[in-house]
């Protein structure tokens, strides 16, 4: 019981909410700090999960996935798309291909670069529509990574063999690296706080504890 008495619980939710905020910004502070590569590296295939990948892009393909949101209707149940958030574009790089992911801000920019993609390859005219990103590389998704497949063999020729070969497939997505900075200091400076206000409160209640012990009754001998 005075174990539970000396534990402060405000200090273990803050704590608690600090670890969480670390959780979802840690990896990705960590990647912020790296030197970044830019799309060139990208086209060379000198990239790898854990990158920071920043700068403009310079070739890009159809689209083979999006992300929509859905509402409910809540008298008939039925849903339907309300808007699409993110497309995922085919990406060159290296001998081969990976994923990039787009945000609605940035669709129309992008399906410009796409049609100039392939004008450059019909007739080498240099794409001059500017998209330019700041993002770290992942390995896609097991979902994404299947649709990612499927387009490969159905509109670029690979077989099952040839996209074996490959590897992990990688996707490269946009990051707001200063919020995911802030959200870390945030984490950081919550979990300090918690443990500062978890010690005093151990401090005090245990000082509590003690002048109760020395100042209790002793056991009457007479």
């Amino acid at each position: 019981m005075n174990f539970l008495k000396k534990l402060s619980y405000v200090g273990l939710v803050l704590i608690a909410f600090g670890v969480a905020a670390l959780w979802i910004s840690l990896g990705d502070t960590i990647i912020s700090f790296k030197q970044a590569k830019d799309f060139e590296d990208v086209l060379d295939g000198d990239v790898a999960a854990g990158d920071h990948v920043s700068g403009q892009v310079i070739f890009l393909l159809d689209p083979f996935a999006s992300k929509q949101t859905w509402t409910k209707n809540s008298k008939t149940g039925a849903t339907t798309p309300k808007k699409t958030s993110s497309q995922y574009y085919v990406l060159p790089g290296g001998e081969g291909y990976m994923g990039l992911t787009i945000h609605s801000k940035d669709f129309s920019v992008a399906d410009k670069l796409v049609d100039q993609t392939y004008d450059y390859l019909n007739n080498y005219t240099m794409p001059t529509e500017e998209l330019t990103i700041d993002a770290c590389v992942v390995v896609m998704e097991e979902e994404l990574a299947e649709m990612f497949r499927e387009e490969m063999k159905e509109y670029y020729g690979y077989t099952d063999r040839d996209l074996d070969d490959m590897g992990p497939i990688l996707m490269i997505e946009p990051r707001s690296f200063t919020a995911v900075r802030i959200v870390c200091s945030v984490g950081a400076a919550l979990i300090a706080a918690g443990l500062i206000a978890s010690i005093l409160h151990w401090r005090r209640m245990s000082a509590e504890i003690r002048r109760e012990k020395e100042e209790a009754p002793g056991p009457d001998l007479d």
